[in-house]
């Protein structure tokens, strides 16, 4: 089976996003430490709408949810 030229492009797209997550899960386990709540509460809404993209682009593109 044959990719899209649009599956080839979000692909390493989707690939970024799942990095930007991971990376944001990190920075906000840091923050925790340090108790910036407000700031906590920004990266938390940011993680959640990357974490929505992500699962909208990966049910379009392989009818599933890839993230757990």
């Amino acid at each position: 089976m044959t990719s899209s030229p649009d599956e080839k492009i979000m692909k390493p797209y989707l690939r970024k996003l799942l990095r930007e997550h991971r990376a944001l899960n990190r920075l906000i386990d840091t923050t925790k430490a340090v108790g910036a709540s407000d700031d906590i509460k920004a990266m938390k809404r940011l993680r959640l709408r990357l974490k929505d993209k992500i699962v909208a682009l990966q049910r379009h593109y392989y009818g599933r949810s890839l993230a757990g």
